[in-house]
């Protein structure tokens, strides 16, 4: 509803009109809680003469006196005049002022006695500021406006626009994931609108922004980029950023160090073996672990961590009695290394992992997932054996436990519980190419493999590696000594076949439906050149075909 000014261009009739018009009497000196886009009507008790309508009799002011550019429009025989609001509205909070001057004459040439002004204020609920951050995280408002995309046009390096006191657009910067709307995690989509949902995160995961809108945050992590709910985003402008997430090298092992802009503090692991390309004491940066880059953000080099990316229907060197072993021997470590500690106080004894390599050999022969790997997710998942689900509920993979749900399951034993991973998790939702949550079968990160839909954690995947890593470096290398040709599919759709042949009436045997799949390459040198064959991912897991210019073998360091 738009607000009258009803006025005269006869001297005794203004004032009888100021005085007893209704609409003129409700008309305070100052109209506070005005919309952005209010449009305001002038009425007069007589046409106005056209020409004398100018941007410079009639118009309005801001707070510091600058003209605004307004539409004028006329109605009811030229008694009404329209202002329209400014391009781009009115801005948020702020005060404006409108003119009438005596230039403005009726049909028989008669002025105003006296000029006419009228104060306005727009809401401040919807605003949008830009302001100057300072590197101890304050802001400073420099300019309100009315829209995103009228602040976001205005904004230069040292500045950021912000919503309700919440920084939400940045130059450049980090994002800390908060909880919000009664979940703990993040949701990662595949696109602005926020409909596809591709992965998850838990509060306080730092992720590389990109970008931002009024409705969505855009962000990096595990090298892909993903779109974030404004509200799920803590954004760190990069001047207020003094520690981060980061690599380092050590002794030729590769550590990760992980840290939480929410406690301020670090925690880290020992991922794999450090690519030749490092140095000792430097600080990298990656959001893949495979990508790293210097402080400048400049590219250093790119080396993938074979644990990371080996699949799980590989089969491990090592007999049933060389895993026994290693498991006694991590865990006596673990009673020397803290004795004072209640969880690995008689590990030797308590662990739920003793005498497990016969069953972890058997499921690797009759299943077809490395009993390397089912040994380091366990690590992981139970304190190597010693967490209360693994002793009290023989849930070494704290199954059916998510981050919002902590539902306690109880096995028989472990071995139900590890044949229960195999057949209702890893080989009926995760490992087959066309499963539930199909994403490679290597542990990966959250771009591909294992830890795109099975973890919470963005560096789950990395972690797991870790484990196989330091195994194989504790049992005597063979893996690492001997290690398999991997390859990444390179299209969105691959199809296997069961010959080095797509000739017409050549099967199907299934598809790769995503980038980046993780296959174990058994021979690149066939006859059929370029066709390699590879180990199939699907019962009954013989040797199946591909196109080798569809698969980029990765290089290790």
């Amino acid at each position: 509803m738009t607000k009258c000014i009803t006025t005269t261009l006869f001297t005794v009739l203004f004032t009888l009109v100021m005085t007893l018009s209704t609409e003129a009497a409700t008309w305070p000196d100052h109209s506070p809680d005005q919309n952005p886009d209010k449009p305001w009507t002038v009425t007069f008790n007589k046409p106005v003469n056209k020409d004398t309508v100018t941007p410079n009799s009639i118009y309005i002011t801001d707070s510091k006196g600058v003209k605004q550019s307004t539409a004028i429009t006329y109605s009811d025989s030229d008694k009404k005049v329209h202002i329209a609001p400014p391009t781009g509205n009115y801005r948020s909070g702020e005060t404006y002022t409108l003119h009438i001057t005596q230039a403005v004459l009726n049909t028989d040439n008669q002025p105003l006695k006296e000029p006419v002004t009228k104060t306005f204020s727009i809401k401040t609920g919807i605003t949008y500021d830009l302001a100057n951050v300072q590197a101890n995280g304050t802001t400073t408002i420099v300019e309100r406006f009315p829209s995103f995309e009228a602040a976001a046009s205005r904004m230069n390096s040292n500045q950021v626009v912000l919503f309700q006191n919440n920084i939400i657009h940045m130059p450049k910067g980090l994002i800390s994931t908060v909880a919000y709307g009664g979940s703990s995690l993040t949701i990662l989509h595949a696109d602005q609108d926020l409909k596809i949902q591709e992965t998850y995160v838990p509060a306080d995961t730092e992720l590389v922004y990109v970008d931002s809108t009024a409705t969505s945050v855009k962000v990096e992590l595990a090298g892909r980029n993903f779109y974030i709910k404004p509200q799920n985003a803590t954004m760190l402008p990069s001047q207020t950023v003094t520690d981060r997430t980061y690599y380092k090298v050590s002794n030729r092992s590769l550590y990760h160090f992980i840290y939480s802009h929410r406690t301020k503090t670090f925690a880290s692991y020992e991922m794999g073996a450090a690519p030749n390309f490092m140095q000792e004491g430097v600080k990298y940066y990656s959001t893949d672990g495979s990508h790293f880059h210097n402080e400048a953000g400049a590219l250093i080099g790119t080396a993938h961590q074979y644990f990371q990316y080996l699949p799980m229907r590989s089969m491990t060197r090592y007999t049933a009695e060389e895993l026994d072993a290693y498991i006694m021997k991590q865990l006596r470590g673990l009673e020397q290394s803290y004795p004072n500690s209640s969880i690995y106080k008689n590990a030797a004894t308590r662990s739920k992992l003793i005498g497990l390599g016969s069953e972890l050999k058997r499921i690797e022969r009759e299943s077809h997932v490395n009993a390397m790997h089912i040994l380091a997710l366990a690590q992981h998942e139970s304190q190597y054996g010693l967490s209360k689900h693994a002793l009290e509920s023989n849930n070494l993979f704290v199954m059916y436990v998510t981050d919002d749900n902590p539902l306690n399951k109880n096995f028989d034993s472990v071995s139900a519980n590890i044949q229960e991973l195999v057949d209702a998790f890893l080989n009926r939702n995760y490992l087959p190419p066309q499963a539930k949550y199909a994403n490679g079968t290597n542990f990966g990160n959250k771009a591909v493999g294992m830890n795109v839909k099975y973890a919470s954690d963005p560096y789950w995947g990395s972690k797991i590696a870790g484990h196989l890593y330091r195994m194989d470096r504790s049992m005597g290398g063979k893996e690492i000594a001997n290690q398999l040709k991997i390859g990444l599919t390179n299209p969105s759709i691959l199809n296997v076949r069961p010959i080095p042949s797509s000739a017409p009436g050549t099967p199907i045997m299934y598809k790769y439906q995503k980038i980046g799949m993780p296959l174990v390459i058994l021979d690149d040198q066939l006859p059929e050149a370029p066709w390699i064959k590879i180990r199939s991912d699907k019962a009954p897991y013989d040797a199946v075909y591909v196109h080798g210019d569809l698969v980029d073998p990765l290089e290790w360091q």
